[in-house]
């Protein structure tokens, strides 16, 4: 069986003017009689324990009002313990309840939840999608999103540079007329192309898009296929162009 907001707004207000916390409030709540579900919200199907437990968070954003993501999300985890990590922070998102808390501030509130590492990094990078851009002069750049090796992380891009502005301006998979020599950020692969590295594992060439390797962790970076070091010519500092990168990662 399922609550409703506003009936569950009705319960938590007078048990805040009692002193009651969110967590306890919540609790009492939904174990009255006036609730019509009482125990029986413990032992719901998954589908219906995340619209109630996003049914709980709207109610308490409104009641216990100014309330942080770590409030929240504690609160959820003691209600309804079956709940993930990614139930969780998608319920905080949600458009009536917190959907600006940024990522940093979401893995905070997850992990002061009680979720491990694995847990609350996973969530926040499904839930996360990162777009950047990426500078043709530049060498490896950030991209913000560190890989686990237990998910899977699409990468996609659009837009011109080029390592070489005689030859003209090129996308992501670069120019096909000339495969990079030695010293080049990925030798064999087209000049120009995307290429990404996660961690210390090898390059590998991105293009227009790929799936990031499995099972490689760590940071994403991602850098033009050039002669970084200058080897034959000037390096980097010729390059113009820049490319847009998508990244989107998908639950194991």
């Amino acid at each position: 069986m399922t609550i409703d907001v506003q009936p569950l707004i009705g319960l938590l207000q007078p048990l805040k003017q009692q002193g009651l916390g969110a967590s306890d409030a919540v609790r009492t709540a939904l174990a009255s009689a006036s609730t019509g579900i009482g125990a029986m919200a413990f032992a719901l199907p998954h589908e219906e324990l995340v619209r109630n437990g996003a049914v709980v968070a709207e109610a308490v954003h409104e009641v216990f009002a100014p309330i942080t993501a770590a409030a929240l999300a504690i609160t959820l985890h003691d209600i309804y313990p079956a709940l993930t990590a990614f139930d969780i922070g998608t319920i905080i998102l949600g458009p009536k309840v917190l959907p600006g808390t940024p990522a940093p501030e979401m893995a905070s509130a997850l992990s002061g939840a009680g979720f491990d590492t694995a847990s609350t990094s996973d969530a926040v990078n499904v839930l996360y999608p990162i777009t950047l851009t990426v500078q043709a002069n530049q060498a490896w750049q950030a991209s913000g999103l560190t890989v686990t090796g237990r998910q899977v992380t699409h990468i996609s891009a659009q837009g011109l540079w080029t390592a070489n502005p005689a030859t003209g301006m090129v996308g992501p998979a670069g120019n096909p007329a000339y495969r990079a020599p030695a010293r080049y950020t990925l030798p064999g692969a087209p000049e120009a192309a995307l290429i990404g590295q996660i961690g210390s594992n090898p390059p590998f060439l991105v293009g227009d898009g790929v799936q990031a390797p499995a099972g490689q962790s760590g940071p994403l970076q991602l850098c033009i296929n050039d002669d970084l070091d200058g080897v034959y010519g000037v390096g980097l500092r010729d390059n113009v162009g820049t490319l847009q990168v998508n990244l989107q990662t998908q639950g194991s």
